[in-house]
């Protein structure tokens, strides 16, 4: 940043800053010097090219000379370093312009600019509902918020360095000259050049102060949340920040509230799913007690049915005695040997040996054979010649749903491979247990 930014000057000198039509901020020129270098930041401007106003004032605080500039801001809020303006001496170039006056003040635009090349970097006065932005100027420095002596007249620093002439001189700087003073004119120009640099230097001072004072009394506005003082440049800022906090909190509290509504569907729908629980645990119960009944009765038919096809035999091989004996033994002196089909073990040779025991416990023989229980293998039989589900459904009825065949008894489990996929969500150990009780 050019050092020709900073200068002192005997009169009021404020900078603006504008968010879209309205003024946002406003700030003392020490301030502002501040700002360029980077030791006070403002966040709301973080990474924005903003629209401001050098405005000089005279007596009764009105504006006598305006620069409307453009400024960019860095992702910390302080000025672009790039960013070079020479404010002063466009303001000193449009006081010496005769076609910059626009509404009662000098005025450098991006239209009326008094220093070619500068153009870019300007912009022009717009008019609104509120007025012209020199009017909306005029009304917010005529509120006075920053606290200037409103009884200061402009009066522009001479080329020379020496003090203005004529009634502009400060009060303060002729009050100090001696009634009768001593030596050549020279040493009374001295004097009132040595009086405004000390005016200078207690207005710079002043200046700081006002500066440190009023970052303060930011950072506690921040801190207590305060939003009624009028005088606080950042007033807009935190009523934006607390509107914003609002909305979070609504935010926050409709989250809440969906929030909360999910947990008690989620609570509904866990009770639900006890209470299916238990009405599955229920059936699953009454259908353990179906199939326990089911299997003794069918137990007890194919014991009934094995006693009595015993007897059959028994009773087939007495009457075969008397005038097969003699037949069986040619058979056997012949090495005849008999073969059946049995499922589950398929094709069987039998010597005339075993034939007796084949036809007494024919179940008992083969499942020998296929190396399982006897009771396992009349299970497998019941499956082998009726590949259905073994279950019953919730009112009590069977069931019946087509289940795969399996056609070795070996690889059969009861309560496993007899059930469609919705009863064989007992768990195996349980059905186990309950078929063999």
């Amino acid at each position: 940043m050019s050092i020709s930014q900073k200068s002192s000057q005997q009169s009021h000198e404020a900078i603006l800053f504008f968010a879209g039509a309205e003024i946002s901020h406003e700030m003392l020129y020490a301030e502002f010097e501040a700002l360029l270098d980077c030791v006070v930041p403002i966040r709301d401007f973080a990474g924005k090219e903003m629209r401001a106003a050098y405005v000089r004032l005279e007596r009764g605080l009105q504006p006598s000379v305006v620069v409307l500039f453009l400024i960019p801001f860095d992702p910390d809020g302080f000025p672009e370093q790039r960013w070079n303006l020479p404010l002063r001496q466009l303001a000193e170039a449009t006081e010496r312009s005769t076609e910059s006056r626009s509404n009662g003040v000098r005025l450098a635009s991006r239209s009326q600019c008094p220093l070619p090349g500068w153009e870019r970097a300007l912009w022009d006065v717009e008019q609104g509902p509120g007025g012209s932005t020199i009017e909306r100027m005029r009304d917010r420095l005529g509120m006075n918020r920053l606290g200037l002596d409103d009884s200061l007249e402009y009066a522009p620093t001479a080329p020379d360095g020496a003090a203005p002439a004529g009634d502009h001189a400060p009060a303060a700087t002729l009050q100090s000259l001696p009634e009768n003073p001593a030596g050549s004119p020279d040493a009374m120009l001295a004097l009132i050049q040595q009086s405004n640099l000390q005016i200078n230097l207690i207005r710079d001072q002043s200046q700081r102060e006002i500066v440190a004072m009023r970052q303060r009394l930011t950072e506690a506005q921040q801190a207590l949340g305060e939003r009624e003082s009028a005088r606080d440049q950042g007033t807009q800022a935190l009523q934006l920040a607390s509107e914003g906090f609002r909305n979070e909190l609504e935010t926050l509290r409709s989250r809440l509230d969906a929030e909360s509504a999910a947990v008690a569907r989620l609570s509904a729908r866990e009770i639900e799913l006890q209470q299916s629980i238990a009405l599955q645990e229920r059936s699953f119960e009454a259908e353990r007690a179906g199939l326990r009944a089911e299997l003794s009765r069918q137990e007890e038919q194919v014991h009934s049915l094995s006693t009595e096809l015993t007897g059959l035999r028994r009773d087939k091989l007495r009457l075969m005695d008397d005038g097969a004996e003699s037949f069986f033994a040619a058979l056997k002196d012949k090495n005849v040997n008999f073969v059946t089909f049995q499922p589950g073990a398929g094709h069987m040779t039998i010597p005339m040996e075993d034939l007796p025991r084949f036809l007494e416990e024919t179940d008992t023989y083969v499942a020998a054979k296929c190396n399982v229980a006897v009771e396992h293998y009349r299970r497998w039989l019941l499956h082998y010649g009726n590949p259905v589900c073994q279950g019953t459904s919730g009112g009590g009825a069977a069931c019946a749903k087509p289940v795969p065949k399996i056609l070795k008894p070996s690889e059969f489990t009861s309560g496993l491979q007899d059930r469609c996929p919705i009863h064989k969500q007992v768990p195996r150990s349980a059905s186990l247990q309950d078929v063999t009780a």
